[in-house]
């Protein structure tokens, strides 16, 4: 059934309210307003300062022009979008018939129905139809048209970063100051981030940033997360100028600082603040014993949070721990590390916790972690360790088994051979198999050669001798030992008979 003259008036007159107001708002359901991030409604008329722009004189519209549109938007209403299509291509393509104004306004609702069907190249081509008419619109379709087109060549889609730069220079050359919002100015930053001008960066975020504050809206956090990144590039950038270069690295520093703070419970951003620390601690000179290490408290203050739960980040924690020689805290994070199946249970872990537990005084526990890291692997080098350990606990048996493992051992190289052999002799010496511990120092002798030039093994073969005159006298002493017991004995046997 045909509507009613009065029912199209209805329509039309609540068409013109949207399209002929102080502002040419956009539908709440717009991609234009979902997608792109295109002007809000602005303020009432009596908060606003004069327009100083000239006022344009703007072409009457047709009452068929008004019963069109209500067709178009009656089909966009009920989701028939092939049909909007048609009936806005057919339109367009009637430049005789309508006003610049009449097709700018189709042109527009062709630019939003574009983005509804997420077809970014038509929305593009009515946009830039609209800037035609520009004379014959309001100011804010234009800056709208403008708008989008910077934001559509600054997408994913084209990354055309030059080509949306002369479109934002175009808007901020069109638009008011005071109608200028954060999310504009973050846009452009993020524009700049593209082509890595970070001095750009720096001053529309700093500004995105100023004017949500001035807006009374919260600063969103990617923004502050562009604006530190800006300067940590900007500090790399000036690498060769020290002074310039510090200046960045403290912007940085402190608005790490103010994440932390802010988002206490994200791991990155305490992940942040310790790479600033680092850097800082890196470069300088004269860093006092105060501020050397803070790189590492702040990710022992992540893992006390409970923020981390990778193995990188226990290891780094345990790095900044034993920066500071706290080998028992440390220890304390590997332990906890493997126990949450966090840290691998594998050689070069277990290795390294075995280093941290003897620095820690603690044999028992290191050596016990050694003897697991080389049930993965015969390291020599391990293998050299807990010899020493074992020797240091008095446990000879193990010293020399473990000794014997590191001269055999085909799985690296064993930087110091002969040090390991006077090693096992010593053990054997005290675990009493003196001819063992006899053999053992003359092969060593024998292998070193009276005439070797290296000081060390020089000294080396020397106190191998002393330990071949010591196993002498040690024979004597037991001889006579057991001369004494033997002749107590009979000594005794005479008095009972």
């Amino acid at each position: 059934m045909k509507r009613s003259i009065t029912t199209c008036l209805i329509a039309c007159g609540a068409l013109f309210i949207v399209e002929f107001g102080v502002e040419l708002a956009v539908p709440h359901n717009s991609s234009l307003s979902s997608l792109f991030g295109v002007m809000s409604a602005q303020s009432d008329d009596e908060d606003k300062p004069e327009d100083p722009r000239p006022e344009r004189k703007l072409p009457t519209v047709s009452q068929e022009w008004y019963m069109q549109v209500s067709k178009v938007a009656e089909a966009v209403e009920e989701e028939d979008y092939e049909k909007a299509k048609e009936l806005l291509a057919r339109h367009v393509e009637r430049t005789r018939r309508w006003n610049e104004r009449e097709l700018a306004i189709f042109h527009e609702r062709f630019m939003q129905l574009a983005l509804t069907l997420e077809d970014h190249d038509l929305a593009l081509e009515n946009a830039k139809k609209i800037l035609e008419y520009s004379e014959s619109v309001t100011y804010f379709l234009e800056e709208t048209a403008l708008w989008l087109i910077a934001r559509i060549y600054g997408s994913d889609q084209y990354r055309d970063y030059e080509k949306s730069l002369e479109y934002i220079q175009r808007w901020l050359d069109l638009k008011n100051d005071w109608e200028e919002g954060s999310n504009n100015y973050a846009f452009i930053a993020s524009i700049y981030t593209n082509i890595e001008d970070y001095y750009k960066v720096e001053e529309w975020m700093t500004r995105a940033i100023d004017k949500a504050k001035e807006e009374e809206n919260k600063v969103q956090e990617h923004w502050w997360v562009q604006l530190w990144q800006a300067y940590v590039q900007l500090s790399e950038e000036l690498e060769d100028s020290p002074k310039e270069r510090d200046s960045y690295l403290q912007k940085a520093l402190d608005l790490s600082q103010f994440l932390v703070y802010e988002y206490i419970e994200k791991k990155e951003y305490w992940t942040r603040l310790s790479s600033v620390y680092a850097k800082i601690e890196s470069l300088s000179e004269t860093t006092d014993e105060e501020s050397r290490g803070k790189w590492g408290y702040t990710m022992e203050g992540a893992y006390h949070f409970g923020l981390l739960e990778s193995e990188s980040d226990l290891k780094r924690v345990i790095s900044g721990i034993r920066s500071k020689e706290a080998h028992s805290r440390a220890a304390r994070v590997f332990e906890e590390g493997f126990n949450l199946e966090i840290i691998e249970r594998n050689f070069d872990n277990l290795n390294r916790y075995g280093q941290t537990l003897y620095l820690t005084t603690n044999m028992e526990k290191a050596a016990a972690a050694y003897e697991e890291a080389v049930s993965f692997k015969d390291d020599p080098t391990v293998l050299h360790s807990l010899a020493s350990l074992h020797q240091l606990m008095d446990n000879f048996d193990k010293c020399i088994s473990f000794a014997e493992r590191a001269l055999n051992a085909t799985e690296g190289e064993l930087r110091q051979p002969e040090q390991v052999k006077f090693l096992k002799g010593v053990c054997q010496f005290y675990d009493d198999d003196l001819d063992g511990s006899e053999a053992t120092m003359e092969e060593l002798r024998e292998e070193i050669g009276k005439d070797s030039d290296n000081t060390r093994l020089k000294n080396l073969r020397e106190s191998a001798g002393q330990y071949i005159d010591l196993i002498e006298s040690e024979r004597s002493r037991i001889e006579w030992k057991n001369y004494v017991e033997e002749q107590w004995r009979l000594y005794n046997e005479s008095k009972r008979s």
